[in-house]
């Protein structure tokens, strides 16, 4: 079959006759043109979901007003009252048309998810860490499909999926505790840094009040202080393994609590809970940092090895001073047995000495030789 067009080529295509519409005249461009024009994607004016957390399910719709969608905060939002999961972190996924769980973190992927919405958006809720997708990917599934199906029309020898692991930073890492200000606070104390980050998890410890020992100029003095009595199981305190009973309090968020009460301190501990600095002197100082230990040791040896090696060269001066003092060094030797253990000591290097006296005096001999 064969047909004719009067007009110029259109730049959108050759027109199909199966369209049942003749090419011939201005009637076949404008029909061609209007055949071809881009279509936008539509936006439905409300989204029927489907959600499920655990054995929980809900059915609701969310209106778009003006035909717009809502942004993701608001949908993670509205998910989270309807499931009480304001204490709960989670993850948002959607099941795709291929039957893949995809995850829904930004508004990007939160429009790209309506694709799948017919009509029903299938939302699975899952806690943090629960899923294997986060695991070991978003999309996986359908690799492994299609190696499946390849594998049927190949024989091949049959093996296990391979599942590509994530050996990535961990992801929503946050830091609880940490000792700052080491090279301000003394050896003997230690400053601790708390962060509960928004979680309703508690801090873990209980207060008392007692008596501390402190040396003042006045002499040692006891003086009244607040002190770690008790550590609750699971608690933040507990798990960072930075505090312990007995523990004696000196200082919240750079406030000492000398002079203060205990129901003070409480609530000044109460106020900065979010971010507690709390400065302790712990009842076990060896797990202190001893700064400087390296460094003194080191000193030590090195003023021992030049100790010993001015011994060495005091015994070799006073070996060189005479030849009648190594005759009465020999006189002697009966003697050095009878005498303190500093002797001893000269008693033992004697071959050492008469070694160094004998090549002393070659070396005269030599010298007066030339």
């Amino acid at each position: 079959m064969s047909w004719k067009s009067d007009g110029p080529p259109s730049s959108h295509g050759s027109y199909s006759p199966s369209s049942g519409q003749n090419s011939s005249g201005s009637n076949g461009r404008n029909s061609a043109a209007r055949i071809f024009q881009p279509l936008h994607a539509l936006i439905p004016t409300f989204l029927q979901v489907k959600s499920k957390f655990d054995s929980e399910w809900r059915r609701f719709s969310v209106q778009f007003q003006d035909n717009k969608p809502p942004s993701y905060e608001d949908f993670r939002t509205l998910v989270e009252g309807l499931h009480s999961l304001h204490n709960i972190p989670f993850t948002l996924c959607y099941t795709s048309h291929s039957g893949d769980l995809l995850p829904i973190t930004n508004d990007d992927n939160f429009r790209k998810s309506f694709e799948s919405a017919r009509p029903t958006l299938r939302l699975l809720i899952q806690r943090k860490g629960e899923s294997w997708e986060e695991k070991y990917g978003y999309g996986t599934d359908t690799t492994d499909r299609r190696r499946k199906g390849l594998s049927l029309l190949i024989p091949t020898v049959s093996r296990p999926p391979k599942r590509t692991y994530n050996i990535s930073n961990p992801e929503d890492f946050r830091q609880v505790s940490a000792i700052i200000d080491v090279d301000i606070v003394p050896e003997a104390h230690r400053r601790v840094r708390l962060c509960k980050h928004g979680s309703d998890r508690p801090l873990g410890f209980y207060i008392r009040d007692g008596t501390s020992v402190r040396v003042t100029p006045q002499g040692v003095m006891k003086i009244q202080g607040i002190f770690i009595s008790r550590l609750v199981e699971g608690g933040l305190a507990e798990s960072t393994g930075l505090l312990a009973v007995n523990d004696e309090v000196l200082e919240v968020n750079g406030i000492e609590v000398q002079g203060k009460t205990l129901d003070q301190v409480t609530d000044m501990m109460v106020a900065n809970a979010q971010n507690l600095i709390i400065t302790v002197k712990p009842a076990n100082q060896r797990n202190t940092l001893q700064r400087g230990v390296h460094s003194r040791i080191s000193d030590w040896s090195g003023t021992s090895e030049d100790t010993f090696t001015a011994q060495r060269r005091d015994n070799n001066n006073d070996t060189h001073s005479s030849n009648g003092a190594l005759s009465k060094g020999h006189r002697n030797n009966n003697e050095l047995s009878e005498d303190s253990d500093e002797d001893i000591v000269v008693d033992h290097t004697k071959e050492n000495t008469d070694n160094t006296a004998s090549e002393s005096h070659h070396h005269h001999r030599y010298q007066r030789n030339r």
